[in-house]
């Protein structure tokens, strides 16, 4: 009975180590189902994470001031200019800042989630 034992163990080990060895399916990019919402050319900011929630699109321009609906709101962003966007924490490009290239999504963790105030484009601090 112990050796009848002994192999179900080791079979259950075996069995679970080929479903995580087996190759997993395709995920979807999470961009996929945002592209309808972010048009192509501008920078669009998420108040959820991975682009979820409502979304502010704007044109690539400096902003010095992001206003007070959407000020240190943004939790993710998708950069689609053709510029360079930089995110700072307070107005008049002023506190910390973080570089988006062109293109590019980004989540805002850490120092930068909920904190975005003003946007300049191809140009970020020192």
């Amino acid at each position: 009975m112990r050796l009848t034992a002994k192999i179900a163990v080791v079979a259950a080990a075996i069995a679970s180590t080929a479903v995580l060895a087996a190759p997993g399916t395709a995920s979807a990019d999470p961009k996929d189902g945002i592209v309808s919402s972010c048009m192509e050319g501008k920078i669009c900011l998420f108040d959820g994470h991975n682009y979820t929630g409502d979304i502010l699109q704007l044109d690539p321009v400096d902003i010095p001031n992001i206003g007070w609906a959407w000020n240190d709101r943004a939790s993710s962003m998708w950069n689609r200019s053709g510029d360079l966007a930089c995110i700072w924490t307070d107005a008049d490009y002023n506190g910390r800042s973080y570089r988006i290239p062109a293109g590019a999504t980004q989540e805002l963790l850490y120092l930068y989630d909920n904190a975005v105030s003003s946007i300049s484009i191809n140009q970020c601090g020192g």
